[in-house]
């Protein structure tokens, strides 16, 4: 790491296209993301807030998640909802990778218990939902419409089940074979919903890790996977992945005052709809990442070491499925045993 980053503060000081060249810079921090690495730097030898900058090494996709983000902070830094950005160098002089950089923001994280925190976040979402969608020139990599997204889920279902019965886990194939058609019957009921529905701009990545609270505003991080989508799936996905740490209580309030700020047309029925279907995906996900794991796969360590996790979290993923989507349903929890165990 600390090779790359003299890498970096080279390329801020020396490279043509950046716009730090020739001037003073400092690293003062630096963090891995999913799959970026990132860094603050100072600028000149009495940098204050304004003179701060983050400056985010793209280590997977870069060339299209970048320009993305780029253009989402492009659109919404004016208007208060993101960090300004300042360039994004596709092929950075001395660097195998795309680099963006954009101002450093003070901030904290939001605090999920706080009702005029989770009303700032509300409005802050509504807001890039309601934007203009011709200033978008790019379709976010999430689903643009419940038809698109049911198609690719659907289509890794029927699969799945066969790879199921194959290996002798047929209460689970049926299982998923019953998710599906109760899931289909879901869809098909909720289509209208979508039938003049265009997309919208979305962030594509709303997690709580990605909301920074200042000055009781609320500005929205990594917009790499911007573009135009389906604001119905934006804040369903929300909810979903972070029903945990808002609780019912947060989850309520935050739906509830999105929806009173959202111009979406039956936007309330059209997240109750994903949120019904994202359990499914869920467990679906986790199935299909299993049946692609090789021999050498399950007998790594790590793989081992993390049986026992594995295996909770299949059985509450199916068990959550099960209950939005069928009436009663168990999940087959030797047949879980024996998919997580077999081969290692």
């Amino acid at each position: 790491m600390t090779d790359l980053t003299a890498s970096i503060h080279t390329y801020l000081t020396t490279a043509p296209a950046s716009g730090f060249a020739g001037r003073t810079v400092t690293v003062r921090a630096h963090w891995q993301g999913d799959d970026n690495l990132l860094w603050r730097v100072d600028v000149g030898h009495d940098a204050d807030a304004g003179d701060a900058a983050v400056v985010k090494l793209f280590l997977d996709a870069g060339q299209a998640r970048g320009r993305r983000q780029f253009d989402g902070q492009q659109i919404f830094a004016p208007l208060g909802l993101a960090p300004a950005p300042l360039w994004f160098d596709r092929y950075p002089e001395g660097l195998a990778r795309q680099v963006l950089v954009y101002r450093w923001v003070e901030g904290r994280a939001l605090d999920a218990s706080n009702v005029d925190e989770l009303t700032a976040l509300a409005m802050s979402v509504a807001a890039v939902h309601n934007h203009d969608a011709a200033a978008v020139r790019r379709i976010s990599p999430r689903a643009v419409s419940l038809d698109y997204f049911w198609r690719v889920l659907a289509g890794g279902l029927t699969p799945t089940a066969h790879w199921l019965d194959a290996i002798a886990c047929p209460r689970l194939a049926q299982l998923v074979r019953a998710l599906a058609t109760s899931a289909a019957a879901v869809v098909d009921a909720a289509l209208p919903w979508w039938q003049d529905a265009s997309p919208t701009p979305v962030h594509g990545d709303l997690r709580l890790v990605n909301i920074l609270i200042q000055g009781g505003r609320s500005l929205l991080l990594d917009w790499e996977m911007f573009g135009l989508g389906d604001p119905a799936l934006d804040a369903a996905t929300f909810l979903f992945h972070e029903g945990g740490a808002l609780g019912d209580a947060g989850r309520a309030r935050w739906l509830d005052a999105y929806c009173a700020f959202s111009q979406t047309s039956a936007i309330t029925a059209r997240i109750a709809t994903y949120i019904r279907l994202l359990p499914l995906q869920h467990f679906a996900d986790l199935l299909a990442r299993l049946s692609q794991l090789t021999p050498s796969d399950r007998r790594d360590p790590d793989f081992r070491n993390n049986a026992a996790f594995l295996r909770q979290t299949l059985a509450v993923a199916g068990e959550a499925a099960a209950a939005n989507l069928l009436d009663a349903a168990s999940v087959p929890l030797d047949e879980i045993e024996r998919l997580v165990q077999r081969e290692t």
